[in-house]
């Protein structure tokens, strides 16, 4: 039971970049990572894997949650019990998570985004980062666990040997619940969670017409223009522009907030970015208690002051 078996996360021949938090909080823990993934051609990160375990059953059968445990039981047979079973903290993954956990009456921890080796103790946060809640599974049976992406990828371990591969076939995939279809989030063309610097404009951009502004900034500082809820509740930018609990959670190298106050769902959304630079006019915003670096003035002489600079340099 000394093995963890990773559930990967994939959509349309696509291995989900969230399953290495999955693998790299395996890393963290110190155990053997067996990846278990359905049958197809995946670009798979194997030097952090003991090995990988290739159902021959389609995508869809491995999202549904009555064809995975009668998955997860023919592993366990074949192998023995996991000491755990990760799954990613996403929709599908949560879903699989729970019916496995209800199903083979373990224990799970949700939305885990911390682990303390030596405490042997796991973290999740509620009422957006807020509370946290420190979780310790007793006894020595399996448990599951749900990891929240962004969470663990910088823990990775290479393992420094060749993962062994293992194809398993015959699982049993009749089921009265049937798969209809993906549906797609709106896409704008640009995904802020990849990048690297962004321009994130708040309520004290004033009005739509300075957006334009903002956004030619942000073209000449090469970075991603985004936004806190206000700007995209007044449709000044997109849905897929937000930051915060309702939005995106990002991590670029770089955050710069000019005119967001700092709202707990916010900062939620960002603190953990490498460097946070906050432009507001009032020294009292609760953003500047997480920026490293922090401007007390008007958010629209800074653009200006910066726009200028910038087409001179």
């Amino acid at each position: 039971m000394s093995y963890a078996l990773v559930v990967a996360e994939t959509r349309r021949n696509i291995f989900e970049e969230r399953n290495m938090d999955s693998i790299g909080l395996c890393s963290l823990m110190g155990k053997d990572a067996f990846l278990l993934i359905p049958f197809g051609d995946y670009n798979v990160n194997e030097q952090y894997l003991n090995g990988i375990i290739k159902v021959k059953v389609e995508e869809s059968m491995f999202l549904n949650p009555v064809v995975m445990v009668n998955i997860l039981e023919k592993i366990m047979a074949s192998h023995g019990k996991p000491y755990l079973m990760v799954f990613t903290n996403s929709a599908s993954g949560t879903e699989l998570a729970s019916y496995a956990a209800g199903y083979f009456n373990v224990p799970i921890i949700t939305d885990v985004s911390a682990y303390d080796k030596e405490r042997g103790t796991f973290s999740k946060s509620y009422y957006s980062d807020k509370i946290f809640g420190e979780f310790k599974p007793s006894g020595e049976g399996t448990f599951i666990i749900t990891v929240r992406s962004g969470s663990f990828k910088e823990n990775l371990c290479d393992r420094n040997a060749n993962p062994s591969l293992e194809i398993v076939e015959d699982v049993e995939t009749n089921t009265t619940r049937t798969f209809m279809e993906f549906v797609e989030e709106e896409k704008s063309g640009i995904d802020i969670t990849k990048a690297e610097f962004l321009l994130s404009i708040g309520r004290g951009t004033g009005n739509n017409e300075e957006v334009a502004e903002y956004e030619e900034l942000a073209k000449l500082l090469k970075a991603v223009i985004s936004g806190s809820r206000p700007v995209i509740d007044k449709l000044w930018l997109p849905k897929t522009h937000q930051v915060g609990t309702s939005g995106k959670t990002v991590k670029p190298k770089v955050y710069l907030a000019m005119g967001i106050s700092g709202a707990f769902q916010h900062i939620a959304g960002m603190k953990d970015s490498d460097c946070i630079i906050a432009v507001n006019k009032d020294p009292e915003a609760p953003i500047f208690q997480y920026a490293h670096y922090g401007i007390i003035g008007d958010m629209h002489k800074v653009r200006d002051k910066l726009k200028e600079m910038l087409k001179e340099g």
